[in-house]
């Protein structure tokens, strides 16, 4: 057996190998990128020739570059012969597929393992339920749960579309240190004075709204939330906006419920929204709102904000970004940080 050795190799010196059989989708690249963020790079790339064809772990590549890696662990495969190289292209991605899960190991598990979202690294609640069918005492429970997901109120409801109530709390405003959700990790022990924003795409923490059990082992470690920003935009249908606007307050009842500290996060689109975009928020609240993207529509943002100012009358107003120059009341400013914020394209 050849003795393999590991180089670190820069990742725009990779080549993929144009007769690849195997299809990566977005979706699941999106799927290796995550497995990657949580738990490390720990699978070298299997390469070969000068150029630094990938035969192996096409698919990590294309993920490292998602999450803005710059150099991947290799090893080489040039011990090989052409038509071995190419033999074991497909039979390393065939071996992968000859077989399952034991579902039995695999439903203690998961059952251990309720801290993880698994649907991020690509298994679908579908999986799940093929599993727990065959414990009935717990696909009970989940049946049970799964209804309370659908049902959504628990929380008292305010307002003529029955939003959640985020209740107005005593949060110091001086402890307010904002860090983007992107960076939440588990064992955070380095940022726990820190106060977690969601002023990213809304798909990067939709889980927050599907799975609050989950997220909430890891946000509630940290001094404060924000409830989550889900997008409310000027063309979005006007349905989606209620909906968001929804998801947004039932995450901060949620949170709260848990004795935890959350800020409201306001948003709004045209003066459609003012007809629900301020419910489920008490007046004399400390809110949070953000003003990155949208120098554009200024006049429009105007319009909502002062309306927001009348109707909730908050004691302070967190500002992500700067804040345009007719923006009254108490501001506590939070300048963009792009390191922080970087989307993953």
């Amino acid at each position: 057996m050849k003795d393999l050795k590991i180089e670190y190799i820069d990742i725009n010196t990779l080549n993929n190998y144009d007769k690849n059989s195997k299809i990566h989708t977005k979706q699941q690249i999106r799927h290796i990128a995550n497995s990657i963020e949580e738990f490390g790079f720990n699978d070298p790339i299997g390469i070969a020739g000068e150029n630094n064809v990938v035969l192996e772990g096409n698919g990590r590549v294309e993920a490292a570059k998602l999450l803005g890696i710059k150099t991947l662990p290799c090893i080489r495969l040039d011990h090989l012969t052409k038509e071995e190289q190419r033999a074991y292209v497909i039979a390393h991605n065939s071996t992968n597929l000859e077989t399952g899960f034991d579902d039995g190991v695999l439903f203690d598990e998961l059952k251990q393992l309720q801290n993880f979202n698994f649907e991020d690294f690509g298994i679908e609640n579908s999986k799940y339920n093929e599993i727990v069918e065959k414990n009935d005492e717990y696909y009970n429970e989940l049946l049970k749960i799964n209804k309370q997901k659908l049902v959504r109120n628990e929380f008292k409801m305010v307002g003529k579309y029955e939003m959640p109530l985020i209740k107005k709390q005593d949060i110091d405003l001086n402890k307010i240190q904002l860090m983007n959700f992107n960076n939440a990790k588990y064992n955070d022990i380095k940022n726990t004075d820190k106060t977690i924003q969601f002023f990213t795409y809304d798909y990067r923490f939709d889980y927050v709204y599907s799975h609050p059990e989950l997220a909430v082992e890891k946000l509630k470690q940290y001094y404060c939330l924000l409830s989550p920003d889900y997008s409310i935009y000027i063309d979005m249908p006007l349905s989606l906006q209620i909906k968001n606007t929804f998801k947004n307050r039932w995450c901060g009842a949620y949170f709260q419920s848990l004795g935890l500290r959350c800020i409201p996060t306001v948003e709004w689109g045209d003066e459609r929204s003012f007809d629900f975009c301020f419910d489920g928020i008490e007046k004399g609240s400390i809110v949070a709102v953000s003003t990155y993207g949208k120098t554009k529509i200024e006049e429009e943002f105007m319009k909502g904000y002062n309306e927001m100012l009348q109707r909730i009358e908050p004691s302070a107003i967190i500002c992500y970004e700067k804040p345009f120059p007719k923006m009254g009341g108490r501001l506590k400013v939070f300048p963009y940080n792009h390191d922080e914020w970087m989307e993953l394209q």
